[in-house]
């Protein structure tokens, strides 16, 4: 079995220095002939391209980043492509979703000795993969968080200032209506809605406890519960699992409102819009661990 690892130079808050000595002795572990490409990379776009090289030589790609990254190469290379995954981001909700351990030597010697798995993804829009999404309140948390990035603040306090943040203004509600294959609802004064393959947010936050990434069915938690609730979710989610809001399944979603909202995708800003579509894709994504 031949791997690859892609990097992404902006993941987390280690230098590129520091990313390059852990993921040399990673790439030791998983065998001679395993290259780390990407670190190298000055955009968006030749980071894109430098994994799409690089799926094309190896048999399984490692992703080495956070759970935005990993979204960014699902959508960039060919669906047939084997990947697998090394967080290296800071809420990286992927390695919760995995069950990988916090060692990234640890998580080589898992790849090394793991097997393929097939697994589901959401399509968005009929365009954009992922394996979770949501509409409201976690988009405003990501801008302040990217904020608070830009400003030179990072990992897990950028993160909890930005969720604090917006749970301690005014909360931005809407009236939703929501349907899930052939049943529509209302759902009045929304915080959130959200559709995920996915148990996990960031930092082991069980947001969805009964989702999965292998059972062909998107999983939706719609909130509409007051701010002193929401915190009291933060609070136990992470030993317990959240059991707050409105928890549906199906194989097809639709969400729409009467004013735009902004939607995010795996951690990263989407699109603003009224409607907002999403189908499971079952098997959609090769992994190896």
């Amino acid at each position: 079995m031949k791997f690859g690892i892609i990097a992404n130079p902006k993941s987390g808050s280690a230098s590129v220095a520091r990313k390059a000595a852990t993921l040399a002795k990673a790439a030791k572990v998983l065998g001679s002939g395993t290259v780390v490409a990407g670190l190298d990379t000055a955009s968006r776009e030749q980071f894109l391209q430098c994994a799409q090289d690089l799926a094309t030589k190896v048999d399984v790609m490692i992703v080495a980043g956070g759970d935005g990254t990993f979204s960014d190469i699902i959508n960039a290379v060919s669906g047939d492509a084997t990947l697998s995954y090394m967080p290296l981001g800071s809420g990286c909700a992927l390695r919760y979703a995995l069950g990988l351990p916090p060692q990234l030597s640890r998580v080589a010697r898992r790849i090394r000795d793991g097997r393929r798995h097939a697994l589901d993804l959401i399509l968005c829009d009929g365009t954009v993969k992922a394996f979770m999404a949501s509409v409201g309140l976690e988009a405003d948390i990501i801008h302040r968080r990217e904020t608070l990035q830009a400003d030179g603040v990072r990992g897990p306090q950028a993160y909890a200032m930005a969720t604090f943040g917006s749970l301690l203004t005014r909360l931005k509600r809407i009236d939703m209506t929501i349907t899930i294959d052939d049943r529509t609802f209302a759902f009045p004064r929304a915080v959130t809605a959200i559709v995920t393959k996915i148990a996990y947010y960031g930092y082991g936050l069980r947001m969805v406890p009964d989702a999965a990434f292998d059972d062909r069915q998107l999983h939706l938690l719609a909130i509409n519960s007051g701010r002193g609730r929401l915190v009291q979710t933060l609070a136990t989610a992470f030993m317990d699992g959240n059991r707050l809001g409105r928890h549906e399944e199906g194989r097809q979603i639709r969400i729409e409102m009467p004013q735009e909202r902004h939607a995010q995708l795996d951690g990263n800003l989407y699109r603003r819009g009224k409607s907002f579509d999403f189908r499971v894709l079952p098997e959609a994504l090769k992994m190896w661990y």
